[in-house]
């Protein structure tokens, strides 16, 4: 006799457990699924976090964005940013790692080194020199400076007048010429490598914009300079046995440091520019003269404008930084 187990009560009971065991190993199986794509993600969104808060640190102590992002955008294409937003703001690095002193001699260098040696030892930074400097000193010689001028000696005349320019120009041949070409080069690295190039008439003004623009190195910079420990160390930067050359002399000096003197002015013009643009009050106070014996040269720079003058010339350029080369 043969027995239907299909009806029986065993096999009925037993068909609910075989799915709910079933049920049980599926629910549990799509629990673990989604546990571990959750911590899976989790970690994938972490990871994703730490890398862009590593490339926004490496982007602002670096200056600029990677080369490596700069090449996969040059790979895709230049991007349509710029024409919706305008061009980007100037980079400005809250801690620049290394800045460099380009010194030019009589030109008070040696003030500024005394100063950046006290700062250094203030404010824990490194300071490395170079000796190049040394090497590109006039020589010295005991003459009169009327008699080097007039008789055309070697260290008065071309290219030994042709003095300042090639500190700005650079490592081209062309830039140890006197000439239009090395001028123009000068001026042009200047507004493009160079965060500041003051002058020596008002050096109370350039430390003061140096404590703005470098806080890091120039912190109280100014104080320093007025300090009597500075005036201690100062003393010994000032040139002795100076002898003013005479009116024909001066004359005929002009005439070879004319290139030298249209730099000084672009430099002055610059730095006075950079001072109203950062509304930066002048602490310095210029000669509003000239000295006697300069008064009648036929050939002398351009008198400085009234600052109202100054005022109405620069507005025109109030919505550019500087000058653009």
């Amino acid at each position: 006799m043969m027995k239907n187990f299909s009806n029986s009560p065993l096999h009925n009971n037993q068909a609910p457990n075989h799915i709910r065991d079933w049920n049980n190993k599926k629910f549990g199986f799509l629990s673990a699924v989604l546990l571990r794509f959750s911590l899976r993600g989790y970690g994938f969104c972490m990871a994703s976090l730490f890398i862009f808060c590593f490339g926004s640190l490496f982007y602002q102590l670096n200056g600029g964005p990677p080369n490596i992002l700069l090449d996969i955008r040059q790979y895709l294409g230049e991007s349509t940013y710029l024409d919706d937003h305008g061009p980007p703001a100037p980079r400005v690095l809250p801690f620049p790692s290394q800045v460099v002193y380009n010194r030019v001699g009589k030109c008070g260098s040696r003030t500024v080194v005394i100063l950046l040696r006290l700062l250094a030892e203030r404010h824990q930074f490194n300071l490395v020199s170079s000796d190049i400097h040394n090497k590109t000193r006039l020589t010295k010689h005991e003459q009169d400076i009327n008699v080097c001028i007039l008789e055309n000696y070697p260290e008065c005349s071309n290219p030994r007048l042709f003095y300042i320019i090639p500190y700005f120009c650079g490592q081209h041949p062309q830039c140890r010429e006197p000439g239009q070409w090395a001028l123009e080069r000068a001026k042009q690295n200047v507004l493009e490598n160079f965060l500041i190039v003051g002058i020596l008439e008002e050096l109370e003004d350039v430390l003061l914009l140096l404590e703005r623009l470098l806080p890091h190195y120039f912190t109280d910079v100014l104080n320093i300079y007025k300090s009597p420990d500075y005036r201690k160390m100062g003393n010994m930067t000032g040139t002795v046995r100076k002898h003013t050359p005479t009116l024909e002399a001066l004359q005929v000096l002009y005439h070879r440091m004319r290139y030298e003197y249209d730099f000084y002015n672009f430099i002055r013009d610059q730095f006075h520019l950079m001072k109203k643009k950062i509304g930066l009050k002048s602490v310095s106070r210029p000669p509003s003269h000239q000295a006697s014996f300069l008064r009648d040269l036929s050939l002398r720079t351009p008198e400085p404008l009234d600052e109202d003058e100054e005022l109405e010339t620069d507005l025109e350029d109030a919505n550019s930084w500087l000058v653009q080369p």
